[in-house]
């Protein structure tokens, strides 16, 4: 039960977070510090993107090479 809802929740996790990260660049802003700011920015915009673009696929992580398939034989 928790394998299948593990990525969307993980989704989510990351794009929550992303929002926590856009209130310390609304703080670094109003602080003038605007290279944090933009640092913080770059950081949110990967985040949320990352979120969006975890594949649906099932995936095995593996030391070297990771496998990446729809369907698993592997019990």
């Amino acid at each position: 039960m928790i394998k299948k809802h593990f990525l969307e929740i993980l989704r989510w996790g990351l794009r929550l977070h992303g929002v926590g990260h856009l209130i310390e660049v609304f703080s670094a802003i109003a602080e003038g510090a605007y290279i944090t700011a933009s640092i913080a920015l770059v950081f949110i915009v990967i985040e949320i993107l990352a979120s969006f673009y975890i594949p649906k696929e099932h995936v095995h992580l593996k030391p070297i090479k990771s496998d990446l398939h729809d369907k698993c034989d592997e019990v």
